[in-house]
C-alpha cells in the first residue's frame, strides 16, 4: 500500500507530538511507517516542507474550532461547545509544546504562533463580550482563561500523575469565565 501525503503528515504529527520537533526527521519516519524514504521525497521536498504542512495543520485546528463553536446558537453554549471540543483534542497528540518550544527557537515560527494565540484569545474575548462582559472585563477573563487553559494542558502533557480531568477542569473555569466581575471596594 502506498503512503499519501497525508499519512506522512499524521506521522510527523504523531512524532512531534511525543519526542518534539528534532525527532520528525525522514528516515526516522520512514522506520516507524516502514517504506523506504523515496516514499516521502513523492510527497516532499524536504523536511522543511513536511514541518510546514504540521505547522498549517495545527494552525488550522484553531479555525476548525472556532468555526464548529460558531455553529451554536448562544456565546453561552458556543464556549460550552468550544471547550467540549478542546477537551476532545487534549485526548489525541497534539504536537502544541513542541510547536511552542520550535517558536522559541525561530522567529517566523513564533510570529505564526501569535498569530494563533491572537485569534484565539480574541475569539474567547469576542464570546464573553456576547455573553455580557465589558470590553476591558472580557479581555481580561479571555487572557486569563486562555494561560489556565494552557497551563492546564502543558501540566496534564509533563506530569503524568496529574490527576485533574479536563472535563472538571473546563467546567471550573467555564464557570470562573462566566461568573460576574465583583466591584473592589476600597
Amino acid at each position: 500500500m502506498a503512503l499519501t501525503k497525508a499519512d506522512w503528515i499524521n506521522a510527523g504529527w504523531v512524532l512531534m507530538a511525543n519526542e518534539g520537533v528534532a525527532a520528525v526527521k525522514v528516515e526516522v519516519l520512514a522506520r516507524k511507517l516502514e517504506v523506504s524514504r523515496g516514499s516521502f521525497y513523492w510527497h516532499f521536498k524536504n523536511r522543511r516542507e513536511l514541518l510546514e504542512e504540521i505547522l498549517k495543520r495545527w494552525e488550522s485546528e484553531t479555525l476548525w474550532l472556532i468555526e464548529e463553536s460558531q455553529k451554536e446558537t448562544t456565546p453561552e453554549t458556543r464556549l460550552v461547545k468550544l471547550f467540549a471540543l478542546g477537551e476532545e483534542l487534549c485526548d489525541l497528540p497534539d504536537p502544541e509544546t513542541a510547536i511552542l518550544t520550535w517558536a522559541n527557537q525561530e522567529p517566523a515560527i513564533q510570529e505564526r504562533v501569535r498569530i494563533v494565540e491572537t485569534k484565539r484569545v480574541d475569539y474567547l474575548n469576542q464570546l464573553l463580550q456576547d455573553y455580557g462582559f465589558n470590553e476591558i472585563e472580557a479581555r481580561h477573563k479571555a487572557e486569563i482563561g486562555y494561560f489556565a487553559f494552557m497551563g492546564f494542558w502543558e501540566r496534564s502533557e509533563r506530569d503524568k500523575i496529574f490527576d485533574l480531568s479536563m472535563k472538571d477542569f473546563g467546567k471550573f473555569l467555564l464557570d470562573l469565565l462566566l461568573s460576574p466581575v465583583k466591584e473592589r471596594k476600597n
